[in-house]
Protein backbone atom coordinates (compact mmCIF):
# COMPACT_ATOMS: atom_id res chain seq x y z
CA UNK A 1 0.00 0.00 0.00
CA UNK A 2 1.25 3.45 -0.87
CA UNK A 3 2.44 5.67 1.95
CA UNK A 4 0.69 8.96 2.57
CA UNK A 5 1.42 11.82 4.97
CA UNK A 6 -1.72 10.87 6.88
CA UNK A 7 -2.08 11.62 10.55
CA UNK A 8 -0.83 8.93 12.95
CA UNK A 9 0.78 10.98 15.70
CA UNK A 10 -0.13 11.72 19.28
CA UNK A 11 -2.66 14.47 20.02
CA UNK A 12 -2.70 16.11 23.42
CA UNK A 13 -5.87 17.21 25.14
CA UNK A 14 -5.79 20.91 25.87
CA UNK A 15 -7.65 23.10 28.34
CA UNK A 16 -8.31 26.74 27.68
CA UNK A 17 -5.28 28.82 28.66
CA UNK A 18 -7.38 30.65 31.27
CA UNK A 19 -7.89 27.32 33.06
CA UNK A 20 -4.20 26.40 33.13
CA UNK A 21 -2.93 29.18 35.37
CA UNK A 22 -2.67 30.00 39.04
CA UNK A 23 -3.00 33.34 40.79
CA UNK A 24 0.29 35.25 40.74
CA UNK A 25 2.08 33.12 38.14
CA UNK A 26 3.91 35.13 35.44
CA UNK A 27 5.99 34.32 32.42
CA UNK A 28 8.46 37.15 32.98
CA UNK A 29 10.09 38.94 35.88
CA UNK A 30 9.63 42.71 35.86
CA UNK A 31 12.48 44.58 37.59
CA UNK A 32 11.71 47.02 40.37
CA UNK A 33 11.25 50.53 38.98
CA UNK A 34 13.41 51.99 41.76
CA UNK A 35 10.83 54.53 42.87
CA UNK A 36 9.69 54.53 46.49
CA UNK A 37 6.09 54.98 47.58
CA UNK A 38 6.29 58.65 48.55
CA UNK A 39 7.59 59.61 45.10
CA UNK A 40 4.46 58.21 43.45
CA UNK A 41 0.95 59.48 43.94
CA UNK A 42 -1.13 56.82 45.60
CA UNK A 43 -4.35 56.89 43.59
CA UNK A 44 -4.63 55.64 40.04
CA UNK A 45 -6.83 58.55 38.97
CA UNK A 46 -3.89 60.87 39.50
CA UNK A 47 -2.46 59.32 36.34
CA UNK A 48 -5.47 57.95 34.48
CA UNK A 49 -8.89 59.46 33.97
CA UNK A 50 -11.25 57.83 36.45
CA UNK A 51 -13.68 56.64 33.77
CA UNK A 52 -10.95 54.41 32.31
CA UNK A 53 -10.07 52.66 35.58
CA UNK A 54 -11.48 49.17 36.00
CA UNK A 55 -13.64 48.35 38.99
CA UNK A 56 -13.09 44.62 38.49
CA UNK A 57 -9.75 42.95 37.85
CA UNK A 58 -9.58 41.65 34.22
CA UNK A 59 -9.79 37.88 33.94
CA UNK A 60 -6.51 37.14 32.16
CA UNK A 61 -4.48 33.92 32.12
CA UNK A 62 -1.71 33.86 34.73
CA UNK A 63 0.67 31.24 33.40
CA UNK A 64 4.37 30.51 33.06
CA UNK A 65 6.36 30.82 29.85
CA UNK A 66 6.57 27.00 29.31
CA UNK A 67 2.80 26.74 29.72
CA UNK A 68 2.24 29.35 27.01
CA UNK A 69 4.74 27.83 24.58
CA UNK A 70 3.37 24.29 25.03
CA UNK A 71 -0.23 25.48 24.76
CA UNK A 72 0.20 27.13 21.40
CA UNK A 73 2.55 24.43 20.06
CA UNK A 74 -0.04 21.77 20.88
CA UNK A 75 -2.83 23.81 19.31
CA UNK A 76 -0.78 24.29 16.14
CA UNK A 77 -0.48 20.51 15.74
CA UNK A 78 -4.25 20.22 15.48
CA UNK A 79 -4.43 22.22 12.26
CA UNK A 80 -3.43 21.58 8.68
CA UNK A 81 -1.32 24.41 7.30
CA UNK A 82 0.80 25.21 4.25
CA UNK A 83 3.98 24.46 6.20
CA UNK A 84 2.81 20.96 7.08
CA UNK A 85 0.90 19.64 4.06
CA UNK A 86 -0.27 20.16 0.48
CA UNK A 87 -2.99 22.80 0.49
CA UNK A 88 -4.65 22.73 -2.96
CA UNK A 89 -7.50 25.19 -2.42
CA UNK A 90 -8.70 26.23 -5.86
CA UNK A 91 -9.03 29.98 -6.42
CA UNK A 92 -7.20 30.73 -3.15
CA UNK A 93 -3.58 30.23 -4.30
CA UNK A 94 -2.34 28.78 -1.02
CA UNK A 95 1.31 28.56 -2.02
CA UNK A 96 4.28 28.01 0.25
CA UNK A 97 5.67 31.33 1.48
CA UNK A 98 9.49 31.64 1.39
CA UNK A 99 10.77 32.34 4.88
CA UNK A 100 13.11 35.07 3.62
CA UNK A 101 9.96 37.15 3.03
CA UNK A 102 9.03 36.72 6.69
CA UNK A 103 12.55 37.61 7.76
CA UNK A 104 12.34 40.90 5.84
CA UNK A 105 8.88 41.74 7.21
CA UNK A 106 10.11 40.97 10.75
CA UNK A 107 12.99 43.43 10.72
CA UNK A 108 12.64 45.85 13.63
CA UNK A 109 12.41 48.94 11.45
CA UNK A 110 9.50 47.35 9.56
CA UNK A 111 7.50 45.49 12.18
CA UNK A 112 7.82 48.32 14.72
CA UNK A 113 7.07 51.09 12.22
CA UNK A 114 4.46 53.53 13.53
CA UNK A 115 1.98 54.75 10.89
CA UNK A 116 2.36 58.37 12.04
CA UNK A 117 6.15 58.43 11.67
CA UNK A 118 7.19 61.62 9.78
CA UNK A 119 8.04 61.02 6.13
CA UNK A 120 11.57 62.32 6.67
CA UNK A 121 12.24 59.34 8.93
CA UNK A 122 10.83 56.67 6.60
CA UNK A 123 12.43 57.52 3.27
CA UNK A 124 13.63 53.89 2.69
CA UNK A 125 10.09 52.63 3.36
CA UNK A 126 8.57 55.05 0.87
CA UNK A 127 11.25 54.13 -1.66
CA UNK A 128 10.26 50.46 -1.41
CA UNK A 129 6.61 51.33 -2.10
CA UNK A 130 7.60 53.65 -4.97
CA UNK A 131 9.92 51.07 -6.56
CA UNK A 132 7.45 48.23 -6.09
CA UNK A 133 4.84 50.34 -7.86
CA UNK A 134 7.20 50.68 -10.83
CA UNK A 135 7.80 46.91 -10.90
CA UNK A 136 4.06 46.20 -11.00
CA UNK A 137 3.61 48.77 -13.75
CA UNK A 138 6.28 46.99 -15.78
CA UNK A 139 4.68 43.58 -15.19
CA UNK A 140 1.22 44.78 -16.19
CA UNK A 141 1.85 47.64 -18.62
CA UNK A 142 -0.41 49.92 -16.56
CA UNK A 143 0.40 53.48 -15.46
CA UNK A 144 0.17 53.47 -11.66
CA UNK A 145 -0.85 51.37 -8.66
CA UNK A 146 -2.45 52.25 -5.35
CA UNK A 147 -1.78 50.06 -2.31
CA UNK A 148 -4.60 51.52 -0.24
CA UNK A 149 -7.04 48.61 -0.79
CA UNK A 150 -6.31 46.05 1.91
CA UNK A 151 -7.93 43.06 0.22
CA UNK A 152 -8.78 41.85 -3.26
CA UNK A 153 -12.45 42.78 -2.93
CA UNK A 154 -11.44 46.21 -1.61
CA UNK A 155 -9.41 46.65 -4.78
CA UNK A 156 -12.44 45.72 -6.86
CA UNK A 157 -14.57 48.23 -4.96
CA UNK A 158 -11.98 50.99 -5.44
CA UNK A 159 -11.73 50.31 -9.16
CA UNK A 160 -15.48 50.43 -9.61
CA UNK A 161 -15.71 53.64 -7.58
CA UNK A 162 -13.19 55.14 -9.99
CA UNK A 163 -15.31 54.08 -12.96
CA UNK A 164 -18.39 55.54 -11.24
CA UNK A 165 -16.71 58.88 -10.56
CA UNK A 166 -15.29 59.05 -14.08
CA UNK A 167 -18.75 58.86 -15.65
CA UNK A 168 -20.34 61.09 -13.00
CA UNK A 169 -17.83 63.85 -13.81
CA UNK A 170 -18.61 63.40 -17.50
CA UNK A 171 -22.30 63.82 -16.75
CA UNK A 172 -23.11 60.26 -17.83
CA UNK A 173 -25.29 58.21 -15.53
CA UNK A 174 -24.19 54.73 -16.54
CA UNK A 175 -25.64 52.09 -14.24
CA UNK A 176 -24.61 48.65 -15.53
CA UNK A 177 -21.54 46.49 -14.97
CA UNK A 178 -21.40 43.30 -17.03
CA UNK A 179 -20.29 40.28 -14.96
CA UNK A 180 -19.68 36.87 -16.61
CA UNK A 181 -20.89 33.87 -14.62
CA UNK A 182 -17.28 32.64 -14.66
CA UNK A 183 -16.10 35.62 -12.59
CA UNK A 184 -15.22 35.57 -8.91
CA UNK A 185 -18.14 35.73 -6.51
CA UNK A 186 -17.11 39.10 -5.07
CA UNK A 187 -17.49 40.85 -8.43
CA UNK A 188 -21.30 41.30 -8.37
CA UNK A 189 -21.20 42.37 -4.72
CA UNK A 190 -18.48 44.96 -5.41
CA UNK A 191 -20.54 46.31 -8.30
CA UNK A 192 -23.58 46.84 -6.10
CA UNK A 193 -21.56 48.48 -3.32
CA UNK A 194 -20.05 50.89 -5.84
CA UNK A 195 -23.51 51.96 -7.03
CA UNK A 196 -23.91 49.79 -10.14
CA UNK A 197 -26.31 47.06 -11.21
CA UNK A 198 -24.51 43.83 -12.18
CA UNK A 199 -25.84 42.06 -15.27
CA UNK A 200 -24.76 38.43 -15.66
CA UNK A 201 -23.45 37.09 -18.96
CA UNK A 202 -23.38 33.35 -19.57
CA UNK A 203 -20.17 31.67 -20.64
CA UNK A 204 -20.20 29.44 -23.69
CA UNK A 205 -18.76 26.04 -24.48
CA UNK A 206 -15.26 25.45 -23.25
CA UNK A 207 -15.87 27.71 -20.24
CA UNK A 208 -14.99 30.96 -22.00
CA UNK A 209 -16.91 34.16 -22.68
CA UNK A 210 -17.59 34.98 -26.32
CA UNK A 211 -17.36 38.48 -27.78
CA UNK A 212 -20.76 37.84 -29.35
CA UNK A 213 -22.44 37.49 -25.95
CA UNK A 214 -20.84 40.74 -24.78
CA UNK A 215 -22.03 42.46 -27.96
CA UNK A 216 -25.61 41.43 -27.19
CA UNK A 217 -25.43 42.94 -23.69
CA UNK A 218 -23.82 46.25 -24.69
CA UNK A 219 -25.72 49.53 -24.39
CA UNK A 220 -25.11 53.20 -23.59
CA UNK A 221 -25.89 52.39 -19.95
CA UNK A 222 -22.96 49.95 -19.62
CA UNK A 223 -20.09 51.47 -17.64
CA UNK A 224 -17.79 48.47 -17.84
CA UNK A 225 -17.23 44.75 -17.56
CA UNK A 226 -15.63 42.82 -14.69
CA UNK A 227 -13.85 39.85 -16.15
CA UNK A 228 -11.77 37.33 -14.23
CA UNK A 229 -8.91 36.03 -16.34
CA UNK A 230 -8.07 33.20 -16.14
CA UNK A 231 -11.66 32.71 -15.06
CA UNK A 232 -13.08 30.71 -12.19
CA UNK A 233 -13.04 27.55 -14.30
CA UNK A 234 -9.26 27.88 -14.62
CA UNK A 235 -9.61 28.69 -18.32
CA UNK A 236 -7.97 31.60 -20.12
CA UNK A 237 -10.41 34.02 -21.75
CA UNK A 238 -9.12 33.71 -25.32
CA UNK A 239 -11.52 36.34 -26.67
CA UNK A 240 -10.39 39.01 -24.21
CA UNK A 241 -8.94 41.42 -26.79
CA UNK A 242 -12.10 41.36 -28.92
CA UNK A 243 -14.20 41.88 -25.78
CA UNK A 244 -12.04 44.84 -24.79
CA UNK A 245 -12.43 46.35 -28.25
CA UNK A 246 -16.23 46.10 -28.01
CA UNK A 247 -16.22 47.74 -24.58
CA UNK A 248 -13.89 50.57 -25.58
CA UNK A 249 -15.92 51.27 -28.72
CA UNK A 250 -18.89 51.80 -26.40
CA UNK A 251 -16.84 54.14 -24.18
CA UNK A 252 -16.88 51.50 -21.40
CA UNK A 253 -14.04 50.23 -19.23
CA UNK A 254 -12.59 46.74 -18.88
CA UNK A 255 -11.92 45.80 -15.25
CA UNK A 256 -9.99 42.61 -14.72
CA UNK A 257 -10.10 40.71 -11.45
CA UNK A 258 -6.40 39.94 -11.09
CA UNK A 259 -6.63 37.42 -8.27
CA UNK A 260 -5.39 34.78 -10.74
CA UNK A 261 -2.45 36.85 -11.98
CA UNK A 262 -0.06 34.08 -10.96
CA UNK A 263 -1.29 32.16 -14.02
CA UNK A 264 0.57 34.44 -16.46
CA UNK A 265 2.73 36.84 -14.43
CA UNK A 266 5.97 37.59 -16.23
CA UNK A 267 4.69 36.20 -19.53
CA UNK A 268 1.70 38.36 -20.48
CA UNK A 269 0.98 42.04 -19.75
CA UNK A 270 -2.66 42.87 -19.07
CA UNK A 271 -2.33 46.15 -21.00
CA UNK A 272 -1.82 44.06 -24.15
CA UNK A 273 -5.26 42.52 -23.53
CA UNK A 274 -6.92 45.94 -23.39
CA UNK A 275 -7.40 45.98 -19.61
CA UNK A 276 -8.03 49.40 -18.02
CA UNK A 277 -8.05 48.49 -14.31
CA UNK A 278 -6.89 45.50 -12.30
CA UNK A 279 -6.44 44.56 -8.67
CA UNK A 280 -3.52 42.29 -7.84
CA UNK A 281 -3.88 40.20 -4.69
CA UNK A 282 -0.36 40.58 -3.37
CA UNK A 283 -1.12 38.02 -0.67
CA UNK A 284 -1.69 35.42 -3.41
CA UNK A 285 0.41 35.95 -6.51
CA UNK A 286 3.40 37.39 -4.67
CA UNK A 287 3.55 34.83 -1.89
CA UNK A 288 2.61 36.45 1.38
CA UNK A 289 0.56 34.59 4.01
CA UNK A 290 -3.20 34.97 3.86
CA UNK A 291 -6.33 33.32 5.12
CA UNK A 292 -8.26 33.79 8.32
CA UNK A 293 -9.14 37.37 7.42
CA UNK A 294 -5.76 38.85 6.57
CA UNK A 295 -3.40 40.47 6.22
CA UNK A 296 -4.04 41.34 2.59
CA UNK A 297 -3.40 43.83 -0.15
CA UNK A 298 -5.49 44.36 -3.27
CA UNK A 299 -3.15 46.72 -5.13
CA UNK A 300 -5.18 48.60 -7.76
CA UNK A 301 -3.56 49.44 -11.10
CA UNK A 302 -5.02 51.75 -13.74
CA UNK A 303 -4.28 53.17 -17.19
CA UNK A 304 -2.96 56.71 -17.65
CA UNK A 305 -6.46 58.17 -18.09
CA UNK A 306 -7.48 57.09 -14.59
CA UNK A 307 -4.34 57.94 -12.57
CA UNK A 308 -5.89 61.09 -11.12
CA UNK A 309 -8.80 59.05 -9.70
CA UNK A 310 -6.71 56.73 -7.51
CA UNK A 311 -7.13 56.72 -3.71
CA UNK A 312 -4.95 58.97 -1.55
CA UNK A 313 -2.44 59.30 -0.03
CA UNK A 314 0.19 57.98 -2.41
CA UNK A 315 3.97 58.06 -2.57
CA UNK A 316 5.31 60.85 -4.77
CA UNK A 317 8.65 62.52 -5.44
CA UNK A 318 9.22 66.03 -4.12
CA UNK A 319 12.38 66.63 -6.15
CA UNK A 320 15.62 67.48 -4.35
CA UNK A 321 16.42 67.79 -0.67
CA UNK A 322 19.15 68.70 1.78
CA UNK A 323 20.87 71.95 2.82
CA UNK A 324 24.03 73.58 1.59
CA UNK A 325 25.80 75.28 4.48
CA UNK A 326 28.44 74.79 7.21
CA UNK A 327 31.34 72.41 7.41
CA UNK A 328 29.31 69.56 5.81
CA UNK A 329 28.81 71.58 2.66
CA UNK A 330 30.22 68.83 0.42
CA UNK A 331 27.92 66.17 1.85
CA UNK A 332 24.96 68.51 1.76
CA UNK A 333 25.60 69.28 -1.90
CA UNK A 334 25.50 65.55 -2.53
CA UNK A 335 22.31 65.18 -0.49
CA UNK A 336 20.68 68.07 -2.33
CA UNK A 337 20.66 65.96 -5.48
CA UNK A 338 18.87 63.08 -3.77
CA UNK A 339 15.22 62.45 -4.58
CA UNK A 340 12.93 62.79 -1.58
CA UNK A 341 9.76 60.74 -1.25
CA UNK A 342 6.59 62.19 0.20
CA UNK A 343 3.01 61.28 0.96
CA UNK A 344 0.75 63.45 -1.09
CA UNK A 345 -2.96 63.85 -1.79
CA UNK A 346 -2.89 65.91 -4.97
CA UNK A 347 -4.87 63.52 -7.15
CA UNK A 348 -7.28 65.86 -8.92
CA UNK A 349 -10.28 63.50 -9.06
CA UNK A 350 -9.35 61.05 -6.30
CA UNK A 351 -12.07 58.85 -4.83
CA UNK A 352 -10.54 59.72 -1.44
CA UNK A 353 -9.21 57.56 1.36
CA UNK A 354 -9.94 53.85 1.64
CA UNK A 355 -7.91 53.21 4.80
CA UNK A 356 -6.71 55.22 7.80
CA UNK A 357 -3.10 55.03 6.62
CA UNK A 358 -1.14 54.31 3.46
CA UNK A 359 -1.21 50.51 3.14
CA UNK A 360 -0.49 47.13 4.75
CA UNK A 361 3.22 47.72 4.37
CA UNK A 362 4.39 44.35 5.71
CA UNK A 363 2.50 42.66 2.86
CA UNK A 364 4.11 45.00 0.32
CA UNK A 365 7.54 44.33 1.83
CA UNK A 366 7.06 40.57 1.55
CA UNK A 367 5.92 40.83 -2.07
CA UNK A 368 8.82 43.15 -2.90
CA UNK A 369 11.32 40.72 -1.35
CA UNK A 370 9.70 37.85 -3.27
CA UNK A 371 10.06 39.64 -6.61
CA UNK A 372 13.64 40.75 -5.95
CA UNK A 373 14.62 37.21 -4.93
CA UNK A 374 13.29 35.90 -8.25
CA UNK A 375 14.66 38.68 -10.42
CA UNK A 376 13.39 39.86 -13.77
CA UNK A 377 14.61 36.77 -15.61
CA UNK A 378 12.87 34.27 -13.31
CA UNK A 379 9.47 35.80 -12.55
CA UNK A 380 7.97 34.19 -15.65
CA UNK A 381 8.83 30.74 -14.28
CA UNK A 382 6.23 31.28 -11.53
CA UNK A 383 3.34 31.18 -13.99
CA UNK A 384 4.97 28.54 -16.18
CA UNK A 385 5.30 26.11 -13.26
CA UNK A 386 1.84 26.94 -11.89
CA UNK A 387 0.28 26.10 -15.25
CA UNK A 388 2.45 23.00 -15.72
CA UNK A 389 1.51 21.64 -12.26
CA UNK A 390 -2.21 22.28 -12.79
CA UNK A 391 -2.22 20.52 -16.16
CA UNK A 392 -0.25 17.59 -14.72
CA UNK A 393 -2.92 17.16 -12.03
CA UNK A 394 -5.71 17.63 -14.57
CA UNK A 395 -4.35 14.95 -16.93
CA UNK A 396 -3.67 12.39 -14.18
CA UNK A 397 -7.00 12.90 -12.41
CA UNK A 398 -8.96 12.86 -15.65
CA UNK A 399 -7.90 9.21 -16.01
CA UNK A 400 -9.05 8.45 -12.45
CA UNK A 401 -12.19 10.60 -12.33
CA UNK A 402 -13.40 9.53 -15.75
CA UNK A 403 -16.20 11.62 -17.19
CA UNK A 404 -15.79 14.29 -14.50
CA UNK A 405 -13.81 16.92 -16.45
CA UNK A 406 -16.24 19.55 -17.78
CA UNK A 407 -13.49 21.11 -19.92
CA UNK A 408 -11.69 18.15 -21.49
CA UNK A 409 -10.66 20.06 -24.57
CA UNK A 410 -7.52 22.15 -24.28
CA UNK A 411 -5.34 23.10 -21.34
CA UNK A 412 -6.29 24.67 -18.06
CA UNK A 413 -4.26 27.49 -16.56
CA UNK A 414 -3.30 27.60 -12.87
CA UNK A 415 -6.14 25.41 -11.57
CA UNK A 416 -8.43 22.63 -12.77
CA UNK A 417 -12.05 21.82 -12.00
CA UNK A 418 -13.88 18.49 -11.83
CA UNK A 419 -17.51 17.62 -11.13
CA UNK A 420 -18.73 14.79 -8.88
CA UNK A 421 -19.82 12.30 -11.57
CA UNK A 422 -17.09 9.72 -10.92
CA UNK A 423 -17.16 9.81 -7.12
CA UNK A 424 -20.97 9.60 -7.13
CA UNK A 425 -20.58 6.24 -8.86
CA UNK A 426 -18.97 5.11 -5.58
CA UNK A 427 -21.92 6.47 -3.64
CA UNK A 428 -19.82 9.35 -2.27
CA UNK A 429 -20.65 13.03 -2.18
CA UNK A 430 -18.17 15.83 -2.85
CA UNK A 431 -17.98 16.75 0.82
CA UNK A 432 -17.32 13.12 1.82
CA UNK A 433 -14.53 12.95 -0.75
CA UNK A 434 -13.03 16.12 0.75
CA UNK A 435 -13.21 14.82 4.33
CA UNK A 436 -11.57 11.52 3.34
CA UNK A 437 -8.61 13.41 1.88
CA UNK A 438 -7.87 14.82 5.33
CA UNK A 439 -7.25 11.33 6.69
CA UNK A 440 -4.70 10.84 3.91
CA UNK A 441 -2.86 13.94 5.13
CA UNK A 442 -3.98 16.46 2.50
CA UNK A 443 -6.01 19.59 2.93
CA UNK A 444 -9.13 19.26 0.75
CA UNK A 445 -9.39 21.30 -2.45
CA UNK A 446 -12.15 23.87 -2.81
CA UNK A 447 -15.52 22.14 -3.12
CA UNK A 448 -18.94 23.16 -4.47
CA UNK A 449 -17.34 26.12 -6.25
CA UNK A 450 -17.78 27.30 -8.96
CA UNK A 451 -21.48 26.95 -8.26
CA UNK A 452 -22.37 26.38 -11.93
CA UNK A 453 -20.49 23.04 -11.91
CA UNK A 454 -22.36 20.30 -10.07
CA UNK A 455 -20.49 19.04 -7.01
CA UNK A 456 -17.41 20.99 -8.06
CA UNK A 457 -13.90 19.98 -6.95
CA UNK A 458 -11.44 22.79 -7.68
CA UNK A 459 -7.70 22.10 -7.38
CA UNK A 460 -4.85 24.64 -7.51
CA UNK A 461 -1.43 23.08 -6.92
CA UNK A 462 0.53 26.38 -7.35
CA UNK A 463 4.10 26.52 -8.61
CA UNK A 464 5.68 25.63 -5.26
CA UNK A 465 4.71 21.94 -5.17
CA UNK A 466 6.95 19.12 -6.40
CA UNK A 467 5.95 16.29 -8.73
CA UNK A 468 6.43 13.89 -5.81
CA UNK A 469 3.86 15.77 -3.71
CA UNK A 470 1.42 15.93 -6.62
CA UNK A 471 1.81 12.17 -7.22
CA UNK A 472 1.06 11.44 -3.55
CA UNK A 473 -2.10 13.55 -3.79
CA UNK A 474 -3.16 11.89 -7.05
CA UNK A 475 -2.63 8.42 -5.53
CA UNK A 476 -4.77 9.40 -2.54
CA UNK A 477 -7.58 10.45 -4.89
CA UNK A 478 -7.17 7.13 -6.72
CA UNK A 479 -7.53 5.10 -3.51
CA UNK A 480 -10.60 7.07 -2.49
CA UNK A 481 -12.12 6.71 -5.96
CA UNK A 482 -11.72 2.93 -6.15
CA UNK A 483 -11.54 1.73 -2.53
CA UNK A 484 -13.41 4.12 -0.23
CA UNK A 485 -16.58 2.84 1.41
CA UNK A 486 -19.62 5.01 2.10
CA UNK A 487 -19.71 3.92 5.74
CA UNK A 488 -16.16 5.20 6.28
CA UNK A 489 -16.68 8.38 4.28
CA UNK A 490 -19.66 9.38 6.41
CA UNK A 491 -17.45 9.32 9.53
CA UNK A 492 -14.34 10.97 8.09
CA UNK A 493 -12.07 12.54 9.06
CA UNK A 494 -11.30 10.01 11.79
CA UNK A 495 -7.59 10.64 12.40
CA UNK A 496 -7.76 14.31 13.30
CA UNK A 497 -8.10 15.85 16.77
CA UNK A 498 -11.61 17.00 15.90
CA UNK A 499 -13.70 14.71 13.72
CA UNK A 500 -16.67 15.45 11.51
CA UNK A 501 -18.43 18.58 12.69
CA UNK A 502 -21.96 19.71 11.96
CA UNK A 503 -21.18 22.54 9.57
CA UNK A 504 -24.82 23.45 9.01
CA UNK A 505 -25.40 23.85 12.73
CA UNK A 506 -22.17 25.84 13.09
CA UNK A 507 -23.33 28.28 10.41
CA UNK A 508 -26.80 28.64 11.83
CA UNK A 509 -25.69 29.00 15.45
CA UNK A 510 -22.10 30.21 15.59
CA UNK A 511 -20.49 30.45 19.03
CA UNK A 512 -18.15 33.42 19.29
CA UNK A 513 -17.50 33.27 23.02
CA UNK A 514 -16.74 30.29 25.19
Amino acid sequence: MAKFPGIKGLFFDENLLIKQGSRGVTGISIPDCGLSGPVLKKKENAYINKKYIRNIRPKLPEVSEPAVVRHFTRLSSWNMCIDSTFYPLGSCTMKYNPKINEKIASLDNIKNLHPLTPVQAIQPILKIIHDFNEILCELTGLAEFSFAPQAGAAGEFAGLKIIKKYFDLKGESRKIILVPDSSHGTNPASSVLAGFTPVEIKTGTGGILSAGEVEKAISEDVAGIMITNPNTFGVFEKDIRNIAEIMHKNGSFVYMDGANFNAFVGNVRVSDMGIDLIQLNLHKTFSTPHGGGGPGSGALGVIETLKEYLPVPYVGLSGKGGHNSGKNKGNNEKNSNRRLYELTEDKKYSIGRLAPFLCNFAVVARAYAYLLSLGKDNIGSVSELAVLNANYVKKKLREILSGSDPFEEGLCMHECVFNDKAIEENGLSTVEFAKLLIDYGFHPPTVYFPKNIHGAIMIEPTETESVSTLDDFINAVKEIRFKAKKSKAERSPQKTKVGRVNEVLANKHPIFKY
